[in-house]
């Protein structure tokens, strides 16, 4: 996705969470440019010193090194995205898992490195032992977490859009009312309709090339909006393209008709790692669920004849 407002005003940018980050602000705040620049980067990098597994000092990646059983306290960003990831990881039968780490590295799309090649059955059966969002619990009271030693949590499918609330709460509170932030492309809009163009992917799994012109154009306001798509991070082997959306269902990755899938909701957050569960149950599962939970979602098919379309009723609102 990216901002194609007509909309005139002050940018800031940087770098984070592995990606860049834009900032758009339409008003005048009080606080000087460098005031702003300082104070949001300090937000993203919180969120990676919390949430990041690539880095390795990160208040996570200490988690996951643990080997103990007991309950360990988080800091308020991890506890409140696990809480999210460990809900979403129930309501959808566990197609969205945070503890799908050791698939992601089995099949070269995590730390460890890259691959390109199929792991071996063996693998892939080793890594699905250790995964499970059930053997992870939450003491809400307490803000601490207990894991099965062993069990490696991963947020980054939530990181980017929680970097961009992150940034909108900093923003409100310095009295900033017109914004658009853009944390790796994943999108928080507030105080005004900022027209935000969805990119169209490429009709054919076999190519990568994206058009200029956007799928569609939004007027986002007060929400965030994130495309989750497997056209940009895969490896192809003896003729079949392996994307790097593991379904912890089948511990493979997932091989539906899907070019991407578009949410909007009121947190960026929230659109992040719905947008991933949503693809990875895929086109009609999917859609049932965000119609069933009343989910503002775009779903976007490779067909024979080219690219279909299918959202649900809260997402055809904002094209009116």
């Amino acid at each position: 996705m990216g901002c194609i407002s007509a909309a005139h005003g002050r940018e800031l940018q940087g770098e984070g969470l592995g990606s860049t980050w834009k900032v758009t602000i339409a008003d005048k705040p009080s606080l000087d440019a460098d005031a702003i620049q300082r104070g949001i980067q300090q937000r993203i990098d919180n969120v990676t010193h919390q949430l990041s597994r690539w880095d390795g000092k990160s208040s996570l990646s200490v988690l996951n090194a643990a080997t103990t059983d007991e309950w360990q306290p988080l800091p308020n960003e991890l506890f409140f995205a696990l809480s999210y990831a460990l809900e979403l990881a129930q309501s959808t039968g566990g197609a969205y898992d945070p503890t799908v780490a050791p698939l992601v590295d089995v099949w070269g799309f995590g730390t460890p490195g890259r691959r390109f090649a199929p792991p071996s059955p063996d693998e892939i059966s080793a890594a699905r032992a250790r995964i499970g969002w059930q053997k992870v619990a939450l003491d809400s009271d307490g803000k601490r977490v207990r894991r099965r030693a062993g069990t490696v949590i991963d947020l980054s499918s939530m990181t980017h859009g929680l970097a961009a609330d992150q940034v909108a709460s900093y923003l409100q509170s310095i009295g900033v009312k017109r914004y658009l932030i853009d944390v790796g492309s994943e999108l928080r809009a507030h105080g005004q309709d900022w027209h935000v163009g969805i990119e169209r992917p490429p009709a054919e799994f076999a190519g990568t090339t994206t058009s200029a012109e956007p799928l569609r154009v939004i007027a986002l306001r007060d929400a965030g909006i994130a495309t989750s798509g497997n056209y940009r991070y895969y490896f192809d082997y003896n003729g079949r393209r392996y994307s790097h959306r593991i379904d912890p269902r089948t511990g493979e990755p997932i091989a539906n008709d899907l070019a991407s899938v578009t949410v909007i909701a009121p947190q960026c957050m929230h659109a992040d790692a719905l947008a991933t569960a949503l693809t990875v149950l895929g086109p009609d599962e999917g859609l049932a669920y965000a119609k069933s939970h009343s989910i503002a979602a775009l779903f976007v098919l490779r067909t024979a004849s080219g690219l279909e379309q299918r959202m649900t009723p809260e997402f055809s609102a904002y094209l009116n």
